[in-house]
């Protein structure tokens, strides 16, 4: 038996649950398991037991948006295990399956789900995030980094020195963003279905804070590969049909930041991802023109249903 797994069972909130499962994980190497007790399946994710303080604010975040009626994942148990050099923490398991194991649903039904889980998100981005350096001062810091990182590496983006000028030349409209709570892992893996309407969206281990329009970045990295019309709907849904201007230039300016950070980000966690990754940037860098253009031609040329 795992030996982790004996040691959770030793925790006396943890001795009642049975049938103890461990997922697959593709980028951590803390084990989650689910496990079952008489109200039905949770999930117990582990972490380094330095990880604790950071565990903590996940735990209180999702106690108060299950709290304020929110579809995420019921806190029950937080803990650490310094036995094992772990700590982990326990949520009620969202019944239903991934979005991304249920399409295609159709045009309908994914730009459906796109509108709930942009209108969800807008919810989620109404809290305040805790006092920080100013979000501009911070995301430039990190391009700064990435960029640095970057120029390491053996092959570079085509025309990538356009793109830094792009950044450089619109980086002012990211300057005086908010500071609100933000997911920071929004894909089609995280938000859960019945196959017709959004049950929730779960795992909050990356939140962070900043500027509540960051959460689109992976939008345009996966969301768009996988369902258009979802694309569509969560932005539509985000803001009830009626999207500014300024929203585009803003998110065009973080997608063409993410073109340097996912390069760097493949490389040090998943360089057998690689030539994936470079493929899905050429379509992002194809449908904005290299960024001659804010507003992609997906959303542009869709006809909604």
């Amino acid at each position: 038996m795992d030996v982790l797994v004996q040691l959770l069972q030793q925790q006396p909130e943890l001795r009642h649950l049975t049938g103890w499962t461990r997922l697959p994980t593709r980028y951590s190497a803390s084990p989650k398991y689910t496990a079952r007790d008489e109200s039905g399946l949770s999930i117990l994710h582990t972490a380094p037991l330095t990880s604790f303080r950071r565990k903590e604010r996940e735990f209180e975040i999702l106690r108060q948006l299950k709290q304020d009626g929110l579809p995420v994942p019921e806190p029950l148990d937080l803990n650490q295990l310094p036995e094992g050099s772990v700590c982990y923490s326990r949520y009620r398991f969202l019944t239903g399956s991934t979005i991304q194991d249920c399409v295609p649903l159709g045009r309908a039904g994914e730009y459906r789900l796109g509108q709930e889980t942009g209108r969800l998100l807008n919810q989620i981005h109404r809290y305040e995030g805790p006092p920080a350096t100013k979000w501009g001062v911070r995301c430039r810091a990190k391009h700064n980094r990435y960029v640095a990182l970057y120029q390491q590496e053996a092959l570079p983006l085509t025309g990538d020195q356009a793109i830094l000028s792009f950044i450089e030349q619109n980086i002012g409209w990211i300057a005086d963003r908010p500071n609100r709570l933000q997911h920071d892992d929004v894909h089609l893996a995280n938000l859960i279905t019945d196959g017709e309407h959004l049950v929730g969206i779960i795992d909050f281990s990356n939140h962070d804070s900043g500027d509540p329009w960051h959460d689109f970045v992976k939008m345009g990295l996966f969301q768009v590969e996988n369902s258009i019309p979802f694309a569509v709907g969560q932005v539509d849904g985000y803001f009830e049909g009626d999207v500014p201007k300024q929203f585009w230039n803003v998110y065009s300016v973080y997608l063409a930041m993410a073109c340097f950070s996912s390069i760097v980000w493949t490389s040090r966690h998943a360089p057998e991802e690689m030539e994936q990754m470079r493929g899905r940037l050429e379509h992002v860098l194809s449908d904005h023109q290299r960024f001659e253009r804010v507003i992609p031609e997906w959303y542009e040329t869709f006809s909604r249903p």
